[in-house]
């Protein structure tokens, strides 16, 4: 990447650090005040229904006792009296409780004075024969509202504000109890809109913001009651200003930390090129070969090739670090080059004493799409005496993107004796019709689908289908990543002659390589390797 653009990259990653986090930081103090404020209303709304369901219990309860003393000794009867005064006495929330004649009070807890009390007509209707009335003043009482319920002749009276005589409620709250047949308010406490209760729907409660309020609205489940809270917004903007004021800082921490963290990686990225190019001038790459075993008899007959890189410090970097850096720099030939030395010195005389044996090299799509690979190719296998079949490369499917030129390299490489492997198959976009354009000779199964087999993974039957499309092609197959007795054995049953993995060996220097080898022309490797057992 040229200098400026990379400046240009690491500005926008740097402010995006900073920035996000910092927003984020606004968008949860903002939610969080909102919720908050939501959860404070909901409170006031449930305990308003609390008081008012209550309320409803008690009146209940006293109408069902005093409609059977009616029954056995009359309405009004000196029985009846005394318990409409207990009944009052022992009930928090009812003032007065008595028996109605049309629109007067006959009788009551107060005592004669309530004799022929005119209550006046019913404003609203309930199910089951309740009569409302809303806004009844007594003469002994002037000037202060007084809800009566009536039920069976009947009537509880009650102070209006009562249900809604919440400790603690600033003064801009709107609280209120409304009939849930009509609507209609029964009691209330500040500013109230009817659309309110609509969007309960059929819902128990529900909290929103609406306009200049964040409103909760709760449904009664015994009584046709609905009650409301609502909150000013200049509390929820109180509250997001608080929690702003400790988020954001937190935020803003994050985003230098994380602007710090992108600054580091951005110049590492950035040095890495020059770091390989030194690295490759100092010689601190070095090869491991991964044995290939053949399933049907256990046989070692290959391994691949694969590179590694220990810094003079004893770190070692893994190549999915550094390959890709490789590939963006323009250095991924050199790195190919360079293997190509160091397995001509590792291998040196090995296929003069095992001819049968084959190592694989990985290649990067832009070897795949130089000529000069085929001369690199060429000194390898002169210098390691390698004949027909003993070198294999490997390439994934980002390698044959460039059919033209790919197509003719790949058949210069296989002419020349040089078979060729499509690598990780499956994790790209390769098709039966894509790879019948190709002349190609091993296909080797990605360890992601290997690693799906026995599970209810759904890539766990994508094994069988890679299986019948290399049969199709006579491909010979390779199984990456194979790590249990029965994975091994699954593959083996589906006709997949070879495969590699660390139930069969490590990736190792060619020391070891070269002792299991040994093991083999002494007949002892069958016996000890794991997974090749018919």
């Amino acid at each position: 990447m040229p200098k400026r653009s990379a400046t240009l990259v690491t500005l926008v990653a740097v402010i995006l650090a900073i920035t996000v986090p910092t927003l984020l930081a606004i968008y949860m103090a903002r939610r969080e005040a909102v919720e908050g404020e939501k959860s404070r209303a909901m409170a006031y709304a449930r305990e308003v229904l609390h008081r008012s369901d209550t309320t409803a219990e008690q009146i209940d309860n006293g109408i069902k006792i005093l409609a059977a003393e009616a029954q056995r000794s009359g309405p009004c009867s000196d029985a009846s009296l005394s318990l409409m005064r207990r009944i009052d006495v022992a009930s928090s929330y009812i003032q007065a409780i008595g028996h109605v004649s049309g629109t007067q009070l006959t009788c009551s807890s107060i005592g004669r004075e309530s004799f022929g009390l005119e209550l006046g007509p019913p404003d609203l209707l309930h199910p089951g024969g309740v009569k409302l009335r809303t806004h009844v003043q007594l003469p002994f009482a002037a000037g202060t509202d007084f809800i009566v319920v009536e039920r069976d002749g009947f009537a509880a009276v009650i102070h209006k504000a009562l249900p809604i005589d919440i400790a603690n409620v600033e003064p801009d709250f709107s609280i209120a109890v409304l009939s849930s047949v009509n609507g209609a308010v029964l009691t209330a406490r500040g500013s109230l809109d009817p659309a309110w209760l609509q969007r309960l729907g059929k819902a128990k409660a529900v909290s929103f913001l609406d306009g200049d309020h964040v409103v909760a609205v709760a449904a009664s489940q015994r009584f046709e009651t609905t009650a409301v809270a609502a909150l000013p917004l200049t509390r929820l903007r109180e509250r997001t200003r608080s929690a702003i004021l400790v988020l954001a800082p937190v935020g803003i921490a994050a985003g230098l930390l994380l602007a710090f963290i992108v600054t580091r990686l951005m110049r590492s990225q950035q040095a890495m090129p020059a770091i390989l190019r030194n690295a490759l001038k100092r010689q601190e790459f070095f090869m491991l070969y991964q044995p290939i075993v053949d399933l049907r008899d256990g046989r070692i007959v290959g391994a691949e090739a694969l590179i590694r890189w220990q810094r003079p410090n004893g770190e070692t970097i893994r190549p999915d670090l550094f390959i890709p850096v490789a590939e963006e720099s323009g250095l991924i030939q050199r790195i190919t080059a360079r293997v190509c030395e160091l397995i001509a010195n590792d291998a040196a005389g090995l296929f003069k004493r095992y001819p049968d044996f084959h190592l694989s090299i990985n290649l990067s799509p832009a070897d795949m799409h130089s000529p000069e690979t085929l001369g690199l190719l060429r000194k390898l296998a002169a210098e390691t005496s390698a004949g027909p079949g003993n070198l294999i490369v490997e390439a994934t499917e980002r390698g044959f993107i460039r059919n033209d030129i790919a197509q003719e390299i790949t058949r210069q490489m296989r002419v020349e004796g040089f078979c060729v492997a499509i690598d990780d198959f499956g994790t790209g976009y390769s098709s039966l019709s894509y790879l019948e354009t190709f002349k190609l000779d091993y296909l080797k199964i990605d360890k992601s689908f290997v690693d799906t087999l026995g599970t209810d993974a759904a890539t766990s039957h994508v094994v069988p289908h890679i299986v019948g499309m290399a049969k199709s092609l006579q491909l010979q197959m390779v199984a990456e990543g194979v790590e249990s007795e029965s994975q091994a054995r699954y593959l083996r049953e589906q006709g997949v002659q070879l495969a590699q993995g660390w139930l069969f060996g490590r990736p190792q220097p060619i020391s070891d390589l070269l002792l299991l080898l040994q093991g083999r022309e002494q007949g002892n490797s069958a016996g000890d390797l794991p997974g090749t057992q018919p």
